[in-house]
């Protein structure tokens, strides 16, 4: 995992992070609450050995006293000097706490207490019996009687100073301290969770799993669930959703699908609502398109479209019903919905059945089949309907549907010999677009044009152009007027005047058309093949 793919999991994470480093720091302050307060005071003292009389006798004292200032080190922390010094300061040897130093000659005594005086008082005392016990032991002969002379010994050149700040606890370095771990824990947890993570989030995850290309990738949007059609909505949803319409249409260029059954690996991935406003916006371009409500065990679109779905697919398979009774017209031009019908005992049967294979067909030699059918894994529907369709197009949630799900409906298709025409990552939000399509570190992207909206930015922007080419024009007539006496801008004709098309619609309309967008025959006037 590069640093790209780490700022993308911290910026996905952040509230993670954000509580890890709350707790670290939580921590920190919590260690530095409990821990007692302590001053430190530190007394100086000389290690002379022998006397200067000669350069010679200078250097070699110098030499012997360095020498020596370490061998004095363990008498700080010695038993008689700890005793010394709670003698003469009338404290229990086991509150004396002293750390010895050498720096050549140089020889320092630090005591912590936990008051400032007391801390002072115990490094002077500790230099003085420390320097006490080094005499000893300097004239002490083999017999173990003191001679009572020697040419090493301990100096005490200065007293220790009164504390004015405590040095436990410390707060500043404890915080850091907390901070730090806080930040390494939170990016452990990240790390890991994304290691342990199969929900799939990156379309090349799928694209790996099924070897299948993504055909669309459609936003966290209310406008989809709120209407069937986005005709002329031009948010990112829409846009993506069209995307999708054009990608299915280059599909397989020398023969492109005219039967798409849309499905998914488990229910409440938004495999319904893909169908319906992808055959909404088929009908929008000049299309006619039918949209068949597959699902024979929880049919929606009825619902959806707010049309009685009491009568429809279930009866025509079993021929009770003739097909152009059935389709319903909707609100959008061109479109037609065939309803599930009466719930049957058997929905393998009917949706695997040679009447509907036949529908499917025959439907398809003249409109676009748009078929919303079960998911794949707890039934096998969809592949019975993807054997009898051109392709099947695989929804995925985005952050729902886990990896193992999306490779067993992939297998699944492959037993039947279904084609899988490619996938949707669906309810994807907005600031993960970006990480779908290219990776983590990516921020959203919107794939949103520019219409001609009639936004106040907009018009201010076109009011301040205007009088900029007055203002030019007065200029070359020689007829300065200020600014602002300059003529109103009409809105309406500038908004039609600056109206865009994008590419996509200019494509989609026949080659010499220039008119509004063809209408599918009226449901009465339409033959339908007949349905063996």
């Amino acid at each position: 995992m590069d640093l790209l793919q780490l700022w993308g999991l911290a910026r996905r994470n952040w509230l993670v992070l954000l509580a890890s480093l709350l707790a670290g720091l939580a921590i920190g302050a919590g260690v530095s609450y409990v821990q007692p307060t302590l001053y430190a005071a530190t007394s100086t003292g000389y290690v002379v050995a022998g006397n200067s009389a000669t350069v010679g006798d200078a250097f070699a004292g110098s030499n012997l006293a360095a020498e020596k200032a370490g061998t004095y080190l363990p008498l700080v922390q010695s038993r008689s000097v700890a005793e010394a010094v709670a003698e003469e300061l009338e404290v229990s040897p086991g509150a004396v706490s002293l750390q010895g130093s050498t720096e050549g000659v140089i020889f320092r005594i630090t005591a912590t207490a936990p008051s400032a005086g007391l801390a002072r008082d115990m490094a002077d005392a500790a230099i003085r019996a420390t320097s006490i016990e080094a005499n000893d032991l300097e004239t002490l002969t083999v017999s173990g009687e003191s001679s009572g002379r020697t040419v090493i010994r301990i100096v005490p050149v200065e007293l220790a100073v009164t504390p004015s700040q405590p040095v436990s606890p410390d707060w500043t370095r404890n915080l850091i301290i907390g901070l730090a771990l806080g930040l390494m824990a939170g990016f452990g947890l990240v790390v890991l969770r994304h290691t342990l993570d199969r929900r799939v989030r990156q379309s090349a995850d799928v694209e790996e799993i099924t070897q299948s290309s993504a055909m669309g990738v459609v936003p966290l949007a209310s406008e989809l669930v709120d209407s069937v059609s986005l005709a002329r909505d031009r948010g990112a949803a829409a846009e993506a959703l069209r995307q999708l319409r054009t990608n299915l249409r280059f599909v397989s260029v020398d023969n492109p699908p005219r039967s798409i059954v849309v499905t998914s690996a488990n229910q409440s991935e938004g495999k319904s609502t893909i169908a319906t406003h992808l055959a909404s916006l088929l009908a929008e371009s000049g299309q006619p398109t039918v949209l068949i409500d597959a699902d024979l065990r929880r049919p929606v679109l009825a619902k959806h479209f707010d049309v009685d779905g009491t009568v429809g697919l279930t009866q025509v398979i079993a021929g009770s019903v003739d097909l152009a009774d059935v389709l319903v017209p909707t609100s959008q031009d061109g479109l037609l919905l065939l309803p599930a019908g009466r719930i049957p005992p058997n929905p393998s049967e009917i949706v695997g059945s040679g009447r509907m294979e036949s529908l499917i067909v025959g439907l398809s030699q003249s409109y676009m089949v748009i078929i919303d059918a079960p998911p794949l894994l707890p039934v096998t529907d969809a592949g019975l309907l993807a054997v009898a369709a051109d392709g099947a197009l695989l929804v995925v949630r985005h952050g729902k549907t886990r990896k193992e799900q999306v490779a067993l409906a992939a297998r699944n298709l492959a037993h039947v010999d279904g084609t899988l025409l490619g996938f949707v990552m669906n309810m994807v939000p907005k600031k993960d677009m970006g990480s779908v399509v290219y990776g983590y570190g990516y921020g959203s992207y919107s794939p949103q044009y520019y219409y001609g909206e009639d936004g106040s930015r907009k018009r201010r922007g076109e009011e301040r152009a205007a009088r900029r080419t007055a203002r030019r024009a007065r200029r070359q007539d020689g007829d300065v007027v200020p600014p602002q006496h300059s003529a109103p801008v009409h809105h309406e004709a500038v908004d039609e005047a600056t109206r865009f098309v994008s590419a996509e619609d200019l494509l989609e309309q026949p080659s010499g058309h220039a008119g509004p967008t063809p209408k599918a025959p009226p449901a009465a006037r339409v033959k339908f093949p007949p349905v063996r």
